[in-house]
């Protein structure tokens, strides 16, 4: 659905372990296009019989309801083929996993097999010691980890698999169509700009254009951008990596005062003035209603939005366009740099004595045939399309069922130039001190100058407690997450 989706965590009571798996969570019909699971194919053959070499032994996981309720279907029929599937579930946000995992990592605690959390968590886990590689039993499976442009990196640190995907969740631009194309509006913006009024393609041209649309008075706001504090940081990071920042020098000195990092700033602040007024305090649950209910006119938001744009109850079905998100010339070319965070995936306990058939039962979920399954449902939509057979191919057809053909475009699009946040040993510390500084230079606590210099003080300490040394070994798996291209071909 989108990334954050964790904002509800709060009225959600948490379940302990429930044997039967969320049963409650997961009530009603698995319904899918098409009447029902697809018989198995080759690849799903493959890693059952490696499956069925283990022994069978059922699996206890931690995992929020709201992704699990996709997969279980496919759990059944992953038990009634490998002999063994998940038995317990503990159902805790993907917003709250991290911490949790942290703690496993520290007892080295054997209770969990496997965890569906955020890939970002990746160097953090896997340098803490809990997390297995995957390589080796994804050969033994015959199973090839396949992901749209360079996306696959995100999966990996220090040259090994650590994640297997469930969700692409992806920032795209959404803007009203149905307002952008009106003949009346594009001759008054011409009249008074001296130029067309089309999709924005630089982050100024954006600005220009939400500025001409903004217009509270009759309902409509132009950004429907999240400025909270624990997720507006991501929307910065697309603004400086499209301004060509990294965050980092090759010593680990914090590269954030930079014409990059300002120019990051100014565009985030800038945005205040076509933003609602509550928008600081608003999460997912707040801005999908205002967005999906066409009360706003452009914004860049997580890609399983479109389903609920485009369902057959939504009154604004067909109003809507979705393409690449807005790029910046400021290193002298055009660039475009969507972000993808949380990037939810299932990762696998080093201290698990069922390590390898939690293995192969995330590789299973993981299949071309099973994930467009898990994308493609119309009800449960919080997993949205990663895998290159969702864009193209035979199965591409109930993805673009659910997302609409442009929808689709668009959400590849973003893909191939999406990057990381800090993805380091580190992450959700690096991304807490941005995210607060930048919350408070948006409500007026401080001055948009300090941003930056008090991120990378705090940065610069964050550096020297989790070591030099041990980040440096880290940085080229970091960089690896970049995209290859600056703008989608």
């Amino acid at each position: 659905m989108g990334g954050d989706k964790g904002k509800t965590q709060g009225r959600l009571s948490r379940r302990q372990f429930v044997t039967g798996a969320l049963a409650t969570a997961a009530a009603g019909p698995w319904v899918l296009r098409g009447g029902g699971l697809a018989h198995a194919g080759a690849e799903e053959d493959a890693i059952i019989a490696a499956a069925k070499k283990a022994k069978k032994t059922d699996l206890n996981g931690m995992i929020w309801s709201l992704y699990y309720r996709n997969m279980r279907e496919l759990e059944k029929e992953f038990r009634s083929r490998a002999g063994y599937g998940v038995g317990k579930i503990q159902d805790i946000s993907v917003f709250q996993i991290p911490q949790r995992a942290l703690a496993e990592a520290v007892s080295r605690s054997n209770k969990f097999d496997f965890f569906h959390l955020d890939s970002n968590m990746i160097p953090s886990l896997a340098s803490a010691g809990l997390l297995e590689p995957l390589d080796g039993y994804m050969k033994e499976a015959g199973f090839k980890l396949e992901m749209v442009g360079n996306f696959g990196s995100f999966m990996k640190y220090r040259g090994k698999t650590y994640g297997i995907p469930t969700d692409g969740n992806v920032h795209i631009q959404y803007i009203r169509k149905d307002m952008l194309e009106n003949p009346d509006e594009q001759k008054a913006f011409a009249d008074k700009h001296g130029k067309p009024l089309k999709w924005p393609e630089t982050w100024e041209d954006h600005q220009q254009v939400l500025e001409w649309f903004h217009r509270p008075e009759k309902g409509i706001i132009g950004s429907g951008s999240l400025r909270n504090r624990a997720n507006g940081v991501t929307w910065w990071y697309m603004y400086f990596h499209s301004a060509g920042g990294f965050p980092f020098d090759d010593d680990l000195n914090p590269t954030l005062n930079t014409p990059a990092g300002r120019y990051a700033i100014d565009t985030y602040l800038n945005l205040k003035k076509v933003s609602h007024p509550e928008a600081p305090g608003w999460g997912t649950p707040q801005m999908i209603p205002q967005i999906a209910g066409g009360k706003v006119f452009s914004c860049q938001y997580w890609d399983g939005t479109i389903s609920q744009i485009e369902g057959p109850k939504s009154k604004t079905q067909g109003k809507f366009s979705y393409g690449l998100v807005p790029g910046s010339k400021l290193s002298g070319n055009l660039v475009h740099r969507s972000i993808s965070s949380p990037l939810a995936s299932i990762m696998i306990n080093k201290h698990s004595p069922r390590k390898r058939q939690a293995a192969y039962f995330a590789m299973y979920m993981a299949t071309l045939k099973n994930s467009t399954d898990i994308v493609s449902h119309r009800s449960f939509t919080f997993h949205d399309p990663w895998h290159p057979g969702h864009f193209e191919g035979p199965h591409s057809a109930k993805v673009k069922e659910a997302y609409t053909p442009s929808g689709v475009k668009a959400i590849k699009d973003n893909l191939l130039v999406t990057t990381p946040p800090v993805y380091l040993t580190g992450h959700r510390e690096f991304q807490d001190v941005l995210g607060k500084h930048i919350s408070e230079a948006y409500v007026g606590q401080i001055k948009a100058k300090d941003v930056l210099t008090k991120t990378e003080k705090a940065w610069a300490k964050l550096v020297r407690q989790i070591g030099k040394k041990k980040l440096k070994g880290e940085l080229a798996s970091y960089k690896a997450a970049f995209p290859k291209v600056n703008k989608p071909g």
